[in-house]
């Protein structure tokens, strides 16, 4: 399960709607200040607004190095009359049926109350009625606008898609108390009746085609009141935070009710009642939930990160923020104590045919002495040979910490971090979050900064290795979003895409396709952000012409 595609409309830089197809790698190139970044903070956005309830966000949870400055800022031409989207698909890229899908888990297939609904996901669409996964994909798309009543943005509407297709939407203006689900699509494979294969369709055996209609038309008392209206004009009433934002954490909470309950405070618990509101709440609140929860799994990594000082100390407890300025790198390499991910390390620093540089990351334990201390105190003045045993005493009893080093194996030299030239230093947390066992989006700016370009080019098989499933094969469960302007990462994956192609991979590398990868260009023409899908085939070359030459400053400089 992956993000797979992403539509913008009025966010910064971008007016006009633009999708992009996003793969497991995916290279954004372009001039700078172009909008290269656009992408990554439109995630941001969503994530903030869904994680936080927040579509005015000024600092994110990924730190400060992401500063989206609010609503009034994010809105394209600062125009506050426009209506920001942005639309997320999370895809079951192999098609297997991935469980954290709504539907796909069959926990609502143990439901009682859906035996009157002969709806196609409840009993598959095999002859044998056999549960299995329906669902390979959800879209997500939030509207903000802003309000003039409250001072500050809103989320609109919302709408959800499952398997390309909408189902419905909840909408709102800023007052609170007015949101309402509309906009049903009953005719979505999903809802439909069930038959089986060898089953005559008869109009006369008194079961609809749509049963989720029906039984939203029977149980809400605005269409009881409405009479006999079209199916796309339904509307149910729903609880919201604020706007159209409903709680994820709580089941979706609407204006349902069962006419033919005894008591009225009975009509919300009959079986009809709560069978469909289980079914709406997996099947609206499912996807958010899925799309707030995929975007907590994102990982950022900024253009400048920190050097460990001298005196650094790790955070022993996770700290996402510390990501951005490559902090949280160093965090987890002390906290290793296994040792498996320090030596995944090494191993792509050190290795001839990988990254190649003659360091290695290794943990040194040193004593530390308090000041002042008995030990200190002995050390102030003439030492005599009376002090050694109280000296190998105190010595005994000192703590001990952990730091981390790097050693040239080649010189047999130690160093900090803060020592050598700045490259490697850089280099280390692009090259942890890559191999750190982490699924969802990793996004790096900048990866390439002071690294050597012999090095840029191992990067690339680094990147493969980050998308890498556990049988050897380029997986669905992560997303590389990597904006660059290194020529030599993108050469290294159009050279293993051709050597697939024709069988001379070197040993130990992962297959790659042109349909793991995405090469993207953006540019602004005319203030407007304009992302450019560069196709590439399977003998590693363009089939698009690459926007005003391929790194043609290349070859202007050559004699």
């Amino acid at each position: 399960m992956r993000l797979s595609r992403l539509e913008i409309t009025n966010f910064k830089g971008i007016g006009t709607k633009q999708v992009i197809e996003l793969a497991p790698i995916t290279l954004l190139f372009g001039p700078n200040s172009a909008g290269k970044s656009t992408i990554l903070q439109s995630l941001q956005y969503v994530r903030e607004v869904l994680a936080r309830g927040n579509p005015d966000p000024d600092q994110t949870i990924a730190g400060g190095l992401i500063d989206l400055g609010g609503f009034a800022n994010l809105i394209h031409g600062h125009d506050l009359s426009r209506t920001m989207t942005i639309k997320l698909v999370i895809d079951d890229i192999d098609g297997t049926g991935d469980e954290r899908l709504p539907l796909n888990s069959g926990a609502s297939l143990n439901a009682s109350e859906f035996a009157d609904l002969p709806i196609r996901y409840l009993v598959g669409e095999n002859t044998d009625l056999k549960d299995y996964a329906v669902v390979q994909a959800v879209g997500v798309e939030l509207s903000v606008e802003w309000s003039d009543l409250h001072g500050g943005p809103f989320v609109s509407s919302i709408t959800i898609e499952i398997d390309d297709a909408e189902v419905a939407t909840i909408s709102s203006p800023a007052q609170a108390g007015r949101a309402v689900l509309s906009g049903f699509n009953c005719d979505h494979p999903l809802f439909r009746r069930s038959r089986d294969a060898d089953e005559i369709p008869d109009d006369k055996d008194g079961l609809s085609d749509h049963p989720l209609a029906d039984q939203i038309a029977e149980l809400s008392r605005e269409m009881a009141r409405a009479g006999d209206i079209p199916v796309e004009k339904y509307r149910i009433g729903v609880e919201t935070v604020f706007g159209a934002l409903p709680s994820l954490d709580r089941s979706l909470v609407s204006d349902l009710r069962d006419p033919d309950a005894e008591k009225f405070e009975l009509e919300r618990k009959t079986p009809r009642v709560r069978g469909l509101a289980t079914l709406l709440d997996e099947v609206i609140i499912g996807p958010l939930r899925l799309t707030r929860d995929y975007l907590n799994t994102m990982t950022y990594i900024g253009p400048l990160r920190d050097i460990p000082t001298r005196g650094f100390r790790p955070r022993l407890s996770p700290d996402e923020a510390r990501w951005a300025q490559g902090m949280a790198a160093w965090d987890l390499l002390f906290t290793d104590s296994r040792g498996d991910l320090t030596k995944s390390v090494n191993r792509w620093l050190g290795e001839k045919e990988r990254l190649g540089t003659t360091y290695e990351v290794v943990r040194v334990q040193q004593r530390e002495i308090p000041i002042p201390s008995r030990f200190s105190q002995i050390f102030d003045r003439s030492l005599t040979e009376d002090d050694i045993p109280e000296l190998q005493e105190l010595y005994a009893k000192l703590a001990t910490r952990t730091h981390i080093a790097l050693r040239d194996f080649v010189k047999n030299i130690m160093v900090a971090p803060s020592d050598i030239g700045v490259g490697i230093s850089q280099m280390i947390p692009v090259i942890v979050g890559c191999l750190h066992d982490r699924p969802g989006i990793l996004s790096v700016e900048q990866p390439e900064l002071h690294i050597h370009p012999a090095i840029q080019v191992g990067m690339g098989d680094l990147f493969i290795e980050a998308v890498q499933s556990g049988n050897g094969t380029v997986g669905t469960s992560r997303t590389l979003l990597v904006e660059t302007h290194s020529e030599h990462i993108m050469l290294r994956l159009l050279r293993r895409i051709r050597e697939t192609d024709t069988g001379e991979l070197p040993p130990g590398v992962t297959e790659i396709r042109p349909k793991d990868i995405a090469v993207i260009y953006v540019e602004s023409p005319e203030d407007e952000v304009v992302f450019r899908a560069m196709r590439v085939d399977n003998d590693g070359d363009f089939q698009d012409r690459w926007p005003h030459g391929f790194f043609e400053e290349r070859a202007e400089e050559l004699f």
